[in-house]
């Protein structure tokens, strides 16, 4: 993402402490959105815009500090329907490969590769691309940076070194929400490890939680044939509404991508749903999943646009465009 910078390098006066700078990067993306559960208006108008802060310094014994904010402002649908916000901050040092961080952090299941693979559309069509998303207790039950919110606030280490990388996270959190709607105190601790081989990468994550219906273990396997791209991907959900996806994708003539899956769950599986202090999960019968998408490149965009049948059977489809600055 090309950074623009908005304050030139600051030498800052303490021994110890080379140099520091502000920068800002973001993205936005415009374009219409159908959603077949929507009762009152089941075609919308999509916009957001999303601006990353980043504040780095570099110290004479080869640390980097390092803190981020961001600030996202949504608008989908006919004007009523609108989110904006300044993120927690997210703040860490860096040394050869190795990063700790604490606050508003990534989280390990969020950051595992091959999670997001086979995203079709210029929203990501409720991602249901996301085997870790068939559990019947609701979808996203892991940590991750929040746009316009609190995030977790907790704290993870990650490590890189040539095909290797790793990610641990754990956070506690006391405040009433979706996933937790009585208040009680409760724990998450996650861990991914990768390995990249030639054009495939290999990943294996898991979740422990004080929450029910949160414990997950996931598989990922993705790699490239030329211009095709494949991917598998297995999530054991708590032992219940495990599932699996399969994807695939083409390249081919001018920047033109085409992106399919496949997310089967297991028998008996439910709805994902929204908890809540008097609905623990989600009901009725989940369906598997599928959704084809594309991507064209205009230089300095993106044309993007998709189709999407979820695991409640309802479909969605997007078209748009989005730009990174």
């Amino acid at each position: 993402m090309k950074k623009i910078l908005l304050m030139s390098t600051i030498i800052v006066g303490t021994a110890g402490m080379a140099a520091a700078d502000i920068r800002l990067s973001g993205g936005a993306r415009f374009g219409i959105e159908y959603n077949g559960d929507n009762t009152s208006s089941k075609t919308m108008v999509h916009n957001r815009i999303t601006i990353n802060v980043d504040g780095t310094a570099e110290a004479d014994n080869g640390l980097s500090f390092f803190a981020r904010v961001r600030i996202r402002g949504n608008n989908t649908g006919d004007g009523t329907t609108k989110s904006s916000g300044v993120s927690a901050p997210r703040v860490g040092v860096t040394y050869e490969g190795f990063t700790v961080a604490a606050g508003n952090i990534l989280g390990a299941i969020e950051s595992m590769p091959g999670l997001y693979d086979g995203t079709v559309g210029l929203t990501g069509l409720d991602y249901s691309n996301l085997p870790t998303n068939a559990a019947g207790l609701g979808r996203f039950k892991w940590d991750s940076f929040s746009s316009n919110g609190g995030g977790a606030n907790g704290v993870e280490a990650i490590y890189s070194m040539g095909d290797f990388s790793g990610h641990i996270s754990y956070s506690g959190d006391n405040v009433a929400n979706a996933w937790n709607p009585t208040g009680l105190t409760y724990e998450r601790g996650a861990i991914f490890i990768a390995y990249s081989f030639g054009d495939w990468t290999a990943a294996l994550a898991h979740q422990q939680s004080s929450q029910v219906g949160e414990e997950m273990t996931v598989v990922t396997v993705a790699g490239n044939f030329g211009d095709f791209g494949v991917g598998l991907a297995y999530s054991d959900n708590e032992g219940d509404n495990s599932a699996f996806r399969v994807n695939g994708s083409y390249t081919f003539g001018s920047g033109t991508t085409v992106t399919a899956f496949y997310t089967g769950v297991a028998s008996g599986a439910v709805v994902p749903g929204t908890v809540t202090a008097t609905t623990p999960a989600g009901t009725g019968s989940a369906d598997d999943a599928y959704g084809i998408g594309f991507t064209h490149s205009l230089g300095g965009a993106t044309l993007a646009g998709g189709y999407s049948s979820r695991f409640d059977g309802e479909n969605q489809a997007d078209f748009g465009v989005r730009f990174n600055f």
